[in-house]
């Protein structure tokens, strides 16, 4: 399992339950878009939420009606919400939550690529 892999979570669960993958700066955009998943659907479920390359990949599970038809405007609404946390997260420093852009560092140690703010970009 590589280093990127392993940050990755694949469940069935809601975003506080893996408020861990990400670093603290994030955390409080991730809780809200918790509250406006919650506010559509308080049964609502994560399939994946992954950093990478930098920002953020936010999968929420499709909703089905009791009759087992898929529920179109539930995609549409936590499709834009999850896009619009993801968008934000880009701008957003992982390590601070300040203002923030992705930077790009690499050495003989390694390449990474992070949301980091002017301050904060000295730390990987």
């Amino acid at each position: 399992m590589t280093a990127a892999s392993s940050r990755s979570t694949a469940f069935d669960q809601q975003i506080p339950d893996c408020l861990s993958t990400v670093g603290p700066g994030w955390r409080p955009l991730l809780m809200r878009l918790h509250d406006q998943l919650l506010a559509l659907a308080p049964d609502y479920r994560l399939e994946e939420l992954t950093p990478r390359l930098g920002g953020l990949r936010i999968y929420v599970a499709d909703r089905f009606d009791s009759d087992g038809e898929f529920d179109g405007t539930w995609a549409d609404t936590a499709g834009r919400l999850a896009e619009a946390a993801e968008v934000e997260a880009e701008k957003t420093c992982e390590t601070c939550g300040k203002p923030g852009r992705i930077r790009f560092h690499g050495d003989q140690h390694g390449t990474w690529i992070k949301a980091l703010c002017d301050d904060c970009r000295g730390t990987p």
